[in-house]
């Protein structure tokens, strides 16, 4: 079945029926399986200028748009010249034309920073979107909505899957072979996600630092989350394990010093850290003692994995992200301790760090990635802007969805408290709305990030994407009451296999 798909790719003539079929295949998430073959394509479009060139169809040059930047093209935003008005708005007349503004708005979430038609396409499909629904028919009614929740930039590819093959299936003109490889790879990548999930949760239990570390987190599963929405090839499930380990420790860690640790003891842990030495623990409590101790032999066995698939040394690009880590959380524990309110830009700097998602993406990189060089590794032992927006991304979703809860545990000033305190006339929900639209420069920024030339090769920026696009919509569905709980998506991809109805 899958040369027969493969053959379909490369045999289809006409521009804008690959563009579909590409399209209907990425949101299947099995693009993976054709990577070549729609790389070739993609590529001849992009040369061919077609995009720019074709009829007044707002649904093809919109959808052509979005193919093309995200596999990295640097096409215009002036191909939606045409669609503009001698005032230079977007034409009115495009209000009837629900599917092409559909597409549009869908475009319009790839847009770069300066990118003022980008801005002005989502406004206007915004608008006319949501002032569509009571006229349309009841399946495009859901898909509006659907998106309108969510677009699909801001999706995790899997679960978007999951959502796509019940759509496809009720369109009388789908695609059979490809709805069926579909499902039958959705199982079987679900099957080998279930024997991870296994796998880690034996190491932890096993472990048993939930037991003694009884303050800290103990969310396993849904750790497990981040490796598996992050990368889900089969080639790295060992890879995804070990990324399980490190995402345990980044949420213990923060445990340890923003609700247990004293000040003097966080400040002996950050020391041993940066010395990275086991015999430096005969100083600290015994619970730091175990933690550090474990955490030297995560590190020890995942560079000593580096080393021999890729021949790179890399413990100590390890070790000092877990030095950066280590010290943003003692900067937080003493602006606690000191009651110190930071500034705005004080506070993201040193944010972004303890985010977790610099270390986080270091270790994907190296774990689920093919292209793992010593250039690959040096730039991301750094913080580029590729790590800086997830990390950005992550610290001011989690900044919105601060609970009393959350704040009783180890209450850290947030970005809005730090935002009202430099500006105090400025309401909270002010506050809030700028940082929702701060989210949405760093997005461009990342978006930025994976156009061409980067670098990263592509595997390693759709990672950033993908983690950005967990955190999009872990928060959203918390916050915005959007989709269904972190916990009930988590069952559908890991446990609950897909079917096609007879």
């Amino acid at each position: 079945m899958k040369k027969n798909l493969m053959r379909m790719i490369t045999a289809t003539i006409d521009d804008t029926e690959t563009m579909v079929l590409i399209d209907n295949i990425q949101r299947l998430s099995i693009s993976y399986h054709f990577e070549a073959e729609i790389g070739e394509r993609l590529d001849r479009i992009y040369r061919s200028g077609i995009v720019g060139d074709c009829d007044d169809d707002l649904y093809i040059v919109s959808l052509g748009f979005r193919l093309l930047r995200q596999h990295g093209y640097r096409v215009s935003a002036d191909v939606f010249n045409k669609f503009k008005d001698e005032s230079g708005n977007f034409n009115s007349c495009l209000s009837k034309d629900v599917i092409g503004i559909l597409s549009l708005y869908e475009a319009s979430h790839l847009g770069i920073q300066g990118e003022e038609y980008m801005d002005e396409a989502l406004a206007f499909s915004l608008k006319h979107l949501k002032a569509s629904g009571s006229r349309l028919e009841p399946e495009l009614a859901k898909t509006v909505k659907h998106a309108l929740e969510l677009p699909m930039h801001f999706r995790m590819p899997r679960l978007e899957s999951m959502y796509y093959i019940k759509v496809s299936e009720r369109d009388l003109g789908r695609n059979q072979d490809l709805l069926e490889f579909a499902v039958m790879d959705f199982n079987m990548v679900q099957a080998m996600h279930k024997q991870e999930l296994k796998e880690v949760t034996r190491w932890w239990r096993d472990l048993g630092l939930a037991d003694m570390l009884t303050f800290a987190r103990d969310k396993i599963h849904e750790w497990f989350m981040w490796p598996v929405v992050i990368s889900s090839e089969s080639e790295f499930s060992v890879g995804r394990v070990d990324l399980t380990k490190v995402v345990a420790f980044i949420h213990i860690i923060d445990d340890i010093y923003d609700i247990y640790g004293t000040l003097d003891e966080l400040q002996q842990f950050t020391d041993a850290i940066k010395r990275w030495d086991p015999m430096v623990t005969r100083g600290l409590p015994e619970y730091m003692k175990t933690c550090y101790l474990v955490l030297y032999d995560v590190a020890s066995d995942i560079s000593f994995k580096i080393f021999k698939n890729h021949g790179l040394n890399v413990m100590g690009h390890l070790r000092q992200a877990w030095t950066s880590l280590c010290e943003a959380f003692l900067v937080e524990a003493t602006w606690f301790n000191c009651g110190y309110v930071p500034s705005k830009e004080e506070y993201l700097k040193n944010g972004v760090t303890s985010s977790g998602v610099h270390v986080a993406l270091v270790h994907a990189f190296l774990l689920l990635s093919p292209h793992v060089t010593r250039e690959t590794v040096e730039l991301a032992s750094h913080n580029s802007q590729l790590i800086l927006s997830p990390a950005s991304i992550l610290r001011l979703w989690d900044d919105l969805s601060a609970t009393v809860d959350e704040k009783e545990r180890g209450y850290d000033p947030s970005y809005i408290e730090c935002y009202i305190k430099q500006h105090k006339d400025e309401t909270e929900e002010n506050a809030k709305q700028h940082t929702r639209d701060l989210i949405a420069t760093m997005w461009k920024k990342l978006n930025q990030e994976c156009l061409d030339p980067s670098p990263f090769p592509h595997s390693i920026t759709k990672m950033a994407l993908n983690s950005s696009r967990m955190v999009q919509v872990m928060y959203q569905s918390e916050i915005d009451s959007v989709g269904s709980t972190l916990k009930d998506q988590m069952k559908s991809l890991l446990l609950e296999p897909m079917s096609l109805n007879s």
